[in-house]
């Protein structure tokens, strides 16, 4: 049957009111409706009311009167896995022990003991309503009880029926166990007053897994999905549950009570926007907050165990500016999201990768020792390496400077220190970033280090605030390998003074490229390499690198042109390189320097060539004379025969195109030696000379 109310309209804030949340009449009402024993019981076990069949299952057992609390009644091993239904239903969750239910005496009392309809008292006190089921199938009624006591349940039962719909706070509905789901999702839908589809509430009934209780939530309407707010998606919740005792009249759920509850979050929707709290929008990695929490459970794993360490990393993105300045915010978002591809792929299952500001990210990883810290850091370097983001003509390329704080595992941190270890990883990346980026700095971590981690590294200093005298040339010798002599000079910027102390000059250039100052500083380097090149007679070819802001900068350019077009034979001492990432970003804007600096009699030169499809390809429409190798072609080539095939090829292939070859770092003999054997026809490195100061600087 269905149960309705005469207060349907004014029930949700009737179940507010302080007089409906204390254990009376309506309470009392409900447990004497119920078959069997029964009781509302606090967390603690005290039974705070209960029903006359309760009284009469302890009568029967010889326990009188109803003792005040469960563990007074019930033996120390049943009230224990008592204990655990009542936690769990305290919890929100309807749970059920099944099995007998030993009394202090050792009889059995019931055996199966069912907890549901959690209600909230006045007093901040809390309860749910507990069921004694005697039979062990719950098929049959209760036998200990004598047919006066069953005459008067159901007297009981008839006679408060009224009284119960008046005050219950819920909507309930009751369901004999005749009705076919289709005759049960009618009525449910119904009652809720909702256009769901009856066909579609049905399946949901049959494909409920499990016995009762169960819970299913219900939208009002059809448009639910297409809802925009957060009113508008409120469902209702109907938690079914099992009347002990009944019979079926067919197969089905039984006889059964709903009670429903409106007006609730959509429980999908609570666990998506509770998910993505903890995850990064754009990249789908954690957030600072999510790996944070990670953090704080590693550590206190750490502290359980002693076979295995961890590394907690810092990354910072080098030169990530210029991907949203040049190729816009969508590439900034495609190049970020192919970071965090690579820090899932390296990191692996047992990793942690997240997002924890525009280009910073962080991960952790359990490793044996500081090595395995180094070697996962610089996997993720050579990951960054061969990510190439093509926008139009451009391509774009990525590096990175990574801080790891190494924690061996006899190293116990407290799970407050999680911030502290972070810090340390960051402190890290910073040494890194001083140093010129694209590098691993490895802190090992000591107890007492979290304890000052808040301090940070000063700012690195701004390159326009930086004075000339401070400022300084340097140059390295270019050797001919075929003749086996000097043929020129790079020349190098370094910096001096008590402010340069422990800042690279890859460093300085880093910022200055940032902060806008680098066309100043080209300008200033190709003034002081032109006047030396102009008082010395010596026809030694100067080198110099030209950043791309430099390349497409007017005064650098009239510069430039206002030196050498009234000499063009100081020209001819003058190679301009740039280096290949910024050909890679702006091929236009370096083929029109390229061919600028050409007709005023200059050399030119790509730097750092690592040998990418994308610049071979535009060579042949390129004017320039050399390719100067990136360092990683060229080391390691006398071991690796396989090296130094690929390297003869793209030499073989420079060639072909009329373009000369430079080798770079080089160090030992054996190289020079099977790079002269390549036909490359010049090097730099330690090996012939180091850089020394310039005196044309």
């Amino acid at each position: 049957m269905q149960v309705s109310h005469r207060f349907l309209s004014d029930r949700l804030e009737q179940s507010g009111r302080a007089e409906n949340n204390t254990l009376t009449g309506f309470h009392t009402s409900l447990l004497e409706v119920l078959p069997h024993a029964a009781a509302y019981v606090a967390q603690d076990g005290s039974v705070l009311v209960h029903n006359k069949q309760m009284k009469a299952l302890c009568a029967a057992k010889g326990v009188f009167p109803v003792p005040v609390s469960l563990p007074s009644l019930l033996s120390e091993t049943s009230w224990r896995r008592c204990e655990a239904v009542l936690s769990a239903a305290f919890s929100g969750v309807p749970a059920q022990a099944s099995g007998a239910i030993l009394l202090q005496s050792g009889e059995t009392f019931c055996h199966h003991m069912i907890c549901t309809s959690f209600v909230s008292l006045s007093g901040e006190r809390q309860a749910v309503l507990v069921q004694f089921d005697l039979e062990e199938h719950g098929q049959d009624e209760i036998v200990t009880l004598s047919e006066p006591a069953r005459n008067e349940i159901r007297s009981a039962k008839s006679a408060r029926d009224l009284d119960l719909l008046e005050h219950f706070p819920d909507d309930v509905l009751v369901f004999d166990g005749s009705e076919s789901l289709n005759e049960m999702a009618g009525k449910l839908l119904k009652l809720i007053n909702s256009d769901y589809e009856v066909d579609l509430l049905a399946e949901a009934l049959e494909n409920l897994e499990g016995e009762l209780p169960q819970t299913l939530y219900i939208p009002e309407n059809r448009s639910f999905q297409a809802a925009g707010y957060v009113a508008d998606r409120q469902m209702c919740e109907v938690r079914l549950v099992p009347i002990p005792g009944s019979v079926k009249s067919k197969p089905g759920m039984g006889a059964s009570m709903a009670v429903i509850r409106r007006n609730v979050d959509c429980p999908q929707e609570t666990a998506e926007n509770r998910r993505l709290a903890y995850l990064d929008p754009l990249t789908g990695l954690e957030n600072r907050r999510a790996f944070t929490k990670a953090l704080k459970r590693e550590l206190t794993r750490l502290a359980a165990e002693d076979e295995i360490g961890l590394a907690v990393l810092y990354i910072d993105l080098d030169e990530f500016k210029k991907v949203n300045d040049l190729g816009g915010h969508d590439a900034g978002d495609d190049m970020l999201q192919r970071v965090a591809a690579c820090l899932r792929l390296t990191l692996g299952e047992f990793g942690t990768a997240a997002r924890i500001g525009g280009d910073e990210f962080a991960g952790m990883v359990p490793v044996v020792n500081e090595e395995a810290a180094l070697d996962i850091a610089e996997e993720i370097l050579a990951g960054f390496d061969r990510i190439r983001l093509e926008v139009g003509d451009r391509v774009f390329t990525i590096g990175g400077s990574i801080g790891v704080a190494f924690l061996d595992s006899n190293v116990k941190l407290r799970e407050g220190d999680a911030a502290a270890l972070l810090g340390l990883a960051d402190r890290a990346c910073l040494r890194g970033k001083r140093f010129g980026g694209r590098s691993v700095q490895v802190h090992s971590v000591q107890p007492q280090d979290c304890e000052g981690a808040g301090g940070e590294l000063a700012d690195l200093p701004e390159p326009g605030s930086f004075r000339g005298n401070e400022l300084t040339l340097y140059a390295m010798p270019i050797v001919c390998l075929k003749r086996n002599r000097a043929c020129g000079s790079e020349i190098l910027l370094r910096l001096q003074g008590d402010r340069a102390r422990g800042l690279s000059s890859r460093a300085w250039i880093s910022a200055a490229e940032r902060s806008g100052f680098i066309a100043q500083v080209d300008a200033w380097t190709l003034d002081k390499v032109l006047d030396a090149a102009e008082r010395n007679p010596d026809r030694t070819i100067l080198t110099m690198n030209v950043s791309a802001e430099s390349a497409r900068d007017p005064i650098f350019r009239d510069g430039l042109y206002h030196r050498l077009s009234v000499n063009p034979l100081l020209a001819s001492k003058l190679c301009l390189e740039i280096a290949e990432k910024d050909f890679l970003r702006e091929p236009a804007s370096v083929q029109a320097f390229f061919k600028f600096v050409n007709e005023l009699g200059c050399q030119t030169a790509i730097d750092d060539f690592a040998g990418h499809w994308p610049v071979l390809s535009r060579l042949t429409n390129l004017r320039v004379e050399w390719l100067k190798l990136e360092s990683s072609l060229t080391q390691q080539v006398v071991e690796e025969p396989a090296k130094a095939a690929i390297l003869n090829g793209l030499v073989r292939a420079a060639h072909e195109l009329g373009i000369k070859v430079i080798a770079k770092h080089v160090e030992t003999a054996e190289e020079a030696s099977l790079l002269r054997e390549l036909d490359i026809e010049a090097a730099q490195g330690y090996f012939f000379g180091r850089p020394e100061p310039w005196p044309g600087g």
